[in-house]
C-alpha cells in the first residue's frame, strides 16, 4: 500500500511540474507596428499575404495538438459597418476551414468591441476572435484536435491578448 501511495504522490509531482513547466513556458509576443500583444507557447512563423485590397500579417505557433494564430490585416477601405464587416469575415473564415458555426457573441477587449466565436469541423474545435480598429482588422484563432482537451492552453492564449 505505501509502495502504490508513493507512486501516486510521484506521479502528481511530476504532472505538477510538467503542467507548471507547461504553463510558465508561455511568452509574450508583440509585432513591431502590429498593435497587440500576446502570450504563445513557442515563437511564431510569421506569414505576410498581400491582395489587391488588403495586406495580412499572420502569425502562426504550434504546441501539443493546437495551433494558434494571430493576426492582422491593413484594407484599403471598408464598405460595410462594423459589426457586418467582423460577421462576413467570420464567415469566410469558417468557409475555409469547412466548419459550422456554434456560437458567436459580442466582446470588449481594452475598450475595443469585436466578436468571439466557436465553430467545429470533423476534425476540430474553433474558438476566434475579431477586432476591426479604422481600416486594420485583428484576429486571434485557435484550432484544437478534438481527440484532446487544451481548454486552459486556448483560455490562456485568449485572456493574454491586448491591444498597445
Amino acid at each position: 500500500m505505501k509502495l502504490l501511495f508513493s507512486f501516486v504522490l510521484v506521479a502528481v509531482i511530476a504532472a505538477t511540474a510538467s503542467a507548471q513547466t507547461e504553463q510558465t513556458g508561455w511568452e509574450e509576443f508583440a509585432p513591431d507596428g502590429a498593435g497587440f500583444s500576446v502570450l504563445v507557447p513557442t515563437k511564431p512563423v510569421e506569414t505576410v499575404t498581400t491582395k489587391t485590397n488588403y495586406t495580412m500579417h499572420s502569425f502562426t505557433t504550434t504546441a501539443g495538438r493546437a495551433t494558434y494564430v494571430a493576426s492582422y490585416t491593413d484594407y484599403q477601405q471598408i464598405k460595410l459597418g462594423p459589426a457586418a464587416f467582423l460577421n462576413a469575415n467570420r464567415d469566410r473564415f469558417n468557409k475555409a476551414l469547412q466548419a459550422k458555426l456554434v456560437t458567436s457573441r459580442e466582446i470588449t477587449v481594452d475598450g475595443h468591441t469585436g466578436i468571439e466565436f466557436t465553430s467545429e469541423n470533423p476534425a476540430a474545435n474553433i474558438r476566434s476572435q475579431l477586432f476591426l480598429i479604422g481600416k486594420r482588422m485583428f484576429q486571434t484563432a485557435s484550432v484544437v484536435f478534438k481527440d484532446v482537451d487544451q481548454t486552459r492552453e486556448v483560455d490562456r492564449f485568449f485572456s493574454s491578448f491586448k491591444f498597445k
